[in-house]
Formats: structure tokens, sequence, C-alpha cells
């Protein structure tokens, strides 16, 4: 799933999310939209709800994570929520460790001749945490309750393959939240979905791994104090289930689901433990009061690596970038952004801030992400007499002075080399506006941002699309930049339209060329997620999608 991330601290904290996942789960996955999948098989469920409760001598973990955006999975938009919701729900489709598509709730689904309508065949042995069953009408609502203008999903661009999704997303707000399905999603019966889409669109399995496609269960939240309890507590069908509700700024329980098919998390209980800055979190770690401190601070680094093979540094597909409004002016002119992009030192960056843990950003797309071009795009060359150039022809920026967002928890030391350098070859005064992640967002979105603006991009699976449509098409809801070529948005339709996968790939190349002569960013690192974590786990896994695999944790006392 596509995801906003907080900006690299030594990791990038994904709007939105990787469904929840196990290996052993399935004994085959789809990789051609006319394939058909069969899971192995998957253990019967519990035909009635248990109380969630923790034994005497159980294997417990702790885990930093920054405040999140929301839990709601409808309203999943980032990587701190994401890391929850991932053990709660279990989609249609899921993503496993190697972010491979396996079944979900879906034992098998497979797609018509014509690449148009999907059918998914249902576990019916799938319950929810309170040994509700989960059916196939759970989907119908929860697509229509993202759809609705009334949610106001942040992620609600995602289902717009969908045929009639666009239509309800579009349509004024009736003031009841999911009580317009979307056309193209359809309960044949309780164990039989079908989802039909606009047009050929061979990575819909892909994208429904997506938390806004999770189920939902229609009476959780058929009233407003049902749907608030439900933001703070939501029960999902997930191998894990809340122990009470969400502590804002404090934390957030799971515990293993009693009532789960699949198969079971390792620890019994996880303590997320809300940070509101990840120094701190790593000062807790070294005293013992943490077992995983995710995003060690850069400055820490040096000393995070005397922990060794405990100090985990994963390779991801992400971008950490500073963004432009390119609807204001002057970043609206493109020889300014380029201007500012090639006073961008990204070699000294990774070198002297983050010790060589980060990788300098060469596009928009990660190389390692199939078809990503190759090549050091213009804008993330170090030019220095370049800039200057560019910026004196371009008329420089009235007053001197631009406003820069931070993010207020994750430090200055990625930015400070960058505020220098502006400083010194354009003389610019540089106003930082720090602000906590969950209003990080709000200040930074659409149309709201007055100056340039540090975020992060990481995948939710091995595709170009996963960054280019949501970050650059015209109609995306997480285009934050106010960026929009009608060339570009054309190649996209192309790619998505393709038979399969391979033949969209070169309309993406060729999309990567165009955004990035038009540097509506700064593309900065392609990060790598570090951690540590304590002596008594083993097997700590992290994806490329930087969801840290918690339920595979092995926990000794």
């Amino acid at each position: 799933m596509q995801r906003l991330t907080k900006r690299l601290v030594l990791a990038l904290p994904l709007l939105l999310v990787a469904a929840c996942s196990s290996d052993d789960r399935s004994a085959s996955t789809t990789t051609q939209a006319s394939t058909t999948t069969q899971a192995s098989g998957s253990t019967a469920a519990s035909t009635a709800a248990s109380t969630v409760g923790t034994a005497t001598g159980a294997k417990k973990l702790s885990v930093s994570i920054g405040e999140p955006a929301a839990i709601d999975p409808g309203l999943a938009q980032e990587i701190e929520g994401a890391q929850v919701i991932r053990l709660l729900f279990l989609p249609l489709v899921a993503l496993d460790p190697a972010l491979e598509v396996v079944p979900g709730v879906a034992t098998k689904w497979s797609v018509s001749d014509d690449g148009l309508t999907w059918t998914f065949d249902l576990d019916p042995d799938a319950v929810f945490s309170d040994g509700r069953p989960v059916v196939a009408g759970d989907f119908v609502f929860a697509f229509a309750r993202s759809a609705d203008p009334d949610l106001a999903a942040p992620a609600a661009y995602q289902g717009l393959p969908i045929k009639g999704w666009a239509d309800v997303s579009n349509a004024d707000p009736s003031g009841k939240i999911g009580d317009v399905p979307v056309t193209g999603v359809r309960a044949v019966d309780d164990h039989t979905l079908t989802i039909e889409t606009e047009a050929p669109f061979a990575l819909l399995p892909k994208v429904l791994t997506y938390p806004i496609f999770d189920p939902v269960a229609p009476e959780y939240v058929s009233t407003d104090a049902k749907a608030a309890a439900y933001a703070d507590q939501p029960i999902g069908n997930g191998p894990y289930t809340m122990v009470g509700p969400w502590q804002h700024n404090v934390g957030i329980t799971v515990a293993k689901n009693p009532a789960y098919s699949g198969p079971a998390g390792i620890a019994d209980e996880i303590e997320f433990t809300i940070y509101s800055d990840a120094d701190t979190a790593y000062k807790d770690f070294k005293a013992g009061n943490l077992d995983i401190a995710r995003n060690v601070p850069a400055d820490d680094v040096a000393d995070a690596r005397s922990f060794a093979d405990r100090f985990l540094v994963t390779p991801t597909g992400a971008l950490n970038y500073i963004g432009f409004p390119t609807n204001v002016t002057p970043f609206d002119n493109p020889d300014i952004r380029l201007a500012l992009s090639l006073a961008v030192d990204r070699d000294g960056i990774a070198e002297r801030i983050w010790s060589g843990t980060q990788i300098p950003a060469t596009g928009m797309v990660p190389a390692q992400v199939p078809g990503a071009l190759q090549t050091v795009c213009d804008g993330c060359t170090y030019d220095p007499d370049r800039a200057k150039q560019l910026y004196a022809a371009a008329g420089g920026i009235p007053g001197n002075k631009i406003v820069l967002y931070d993010i207020a928890d994750d430090g200055q030391a990625g930015l400070e080399p960058i505020i220098n350098s502006w400083k010194d070859l354009f003389g610019l005064d540089v106003e930082v506006r720090s602000f906590e992640f969950a209003q990080y967002l709000e200040e930074t979105a659409a149309g709201k941002a007055v100056g340039p603006f540090e975020l992060g991009w990481v995948w939710d699976y091995p595709s170009m699309y996963s960054f280019l449509s949501p970050l650059f098409e015209s109609t995306s809801d997480a285009n934050n930049f106010g960026y929009s070529n009608p060339a570009f948005d054309a190649l996209l339709e192309q790619a998505r339209t393709a038979k399969d996968e391979a033949a969209g790939l070169p309309f993406l190349t060729k999309a990567q060329g165009i955004v990035e002569k038009d540097l509506p960013l700064i593309p900065e690192m392609f990060g790598e997620d570090g951690g540590v974590y304590d002596t008594r786990l083993s097997n700590v896994k992290v994806d490329t999608g930087a969801l840290w695999r918690l339920e595979l944790i092995d926990v000794d006392g």
C-alpha cells in the first residue's frame, strides 16, 4: 500500500500500509492477472469469541511508534498506524514478508478473460475477534465506507480503478457513511465476492492489500458513538486484537486473537509505546524499558552500531524528499525548484549525517523497483554553480525568505545541511515551522502549505505504480504538490490498462522521466529502516515496506 511516512530518522515511518499476512498461510501466489490462487488450507476458526487476556508467564514485547494518525483501517494513511492495523486485520489478499501477494480472507481468486471482473472465494471459517463471521457483505460495506466522501478517507484514491468508486467518492456528502454501495463490488453470497474494474487492472490484488479494503461489519460503526469507539478500538479479523482502547500519546496494546483462523502470532502480547521523539525511545531501549526502538536518530547511529547484529538496517522501497507546493509562487517556476534541488549535497548528507546508512536518491523511484530508471536525474546532482545561475536567472525568491515545514519529533539533522546550503548559495532566510506528525499531515495537505515540506513515501509492494500514481497523478488525494501533467497522467492510464504488470512497465518508466524533469519534489534519500532490539528477541524481520513483522518475533521470557 502506498504510505506517507515521516522523514527518515534512520527509517521512514507509509501512508499506507502493508496488509497482515504470514509466511505459511498459503502455498502459492498470484503473479499474473489470469492466474487463480488456491490456499493450502487454514485451521478451523473458533466458533465463539474468547475473552482476551494474557496469562502469567506469557510472551510479551514492546515496540516504539509515533502517535498514529489513525488505526481505523478506513482512515489509514501512514506507517505508524499501519504497524498496528496490519496485526488487527486480514484483508482479502495479503502481502508476505517478501511483499508477494498471498491469500488473506480470500482462499483463491481469478479474473475474467476480459480482465475486468475478479472473483474471490472467502474462507468460511473467517471471523472477527468477537466471533462474528466475516462475510462478503462486510467487504461490500467497507469499500462503500472508504469511498464515501462523508468519511473523507485520506487514501480513498486507492479504489479509483474499481467500477463505480469515483461515482461514490465524487458525490456530495449525504450525512451517512457507507450508505451508497460501489457498483463494481458485489456479494454473490456470503463467501463469494466479485470486484469489477473500470478497465483491465492487473495490479488489483496488490492494491487490495491496502487497509481501506479491510473488512468492516456495518453494525460496528452504525452510530456516531459506535464509530467513535471503533476509531480507538477497531474490531478486526487479524491475528491480534486490542486490549482496551488506544491511549492517545501513551500506547496501544494488542493480544493474540483466539478467534483467528490463520497461523497465530508468536508473542502473546505486543505493546506499542508511543513516543513524541525517537531519541527518547532510543534512550528507553538502552535503559531496558523497551524491547524494540524503531527509527534510530542520526545522532545515535554510531552508538547503535555497538549492538552489532541487533542494530537491524533494512533497505526499503522508500523515498525521502522535500516537496514543493507547485501551484504557489515562486515554486510554480521549475527553474527555482531545480536550483533548490541542485543545492543539495546528497552524498555528503548520506555520509556525514546518516553515517552511510542511507542511499543518496537518484530519482523519484528507488533503483531496486522493477522498471525504475537507473540513471541519475538532472535535479539529483550537486551542482552549486549551476544552482546559483538558475536561481538568479529565474529572479530568485521574493524577499529572500521561504517557509520550510518540519516534523517536530524527528530532529533536523538531515535538514540542517540543506538549510545551510540554501542560505550560503542564495542568501535565503529559511523559517522552519515544526509540527507533531498527525498535525503535520494536516498542515502540508494539498493547497495548505506555502513552502517546501519534508516527507517520505514507502511502497506497499514492489511496483513503480506504488510511487508514481499516488504521489503525482492529478486525481490522487496524496498528491500534495498541486502537480498536474496530462502527459504523465496519460502514461499512468496506459500502465493501468496494460494486460499485465510487465506490459505496463514501459509506460511507468516514461512517466518517471516526465516527473523527474518537472521536479515537484526534491529527491533526497532512498531509505533504509533502522532499529535496535533486545537480546531476548529472535527472528526479528522488517520487510522492504518498512513494516516490522512483529507477529513472527520469538520472545525468550
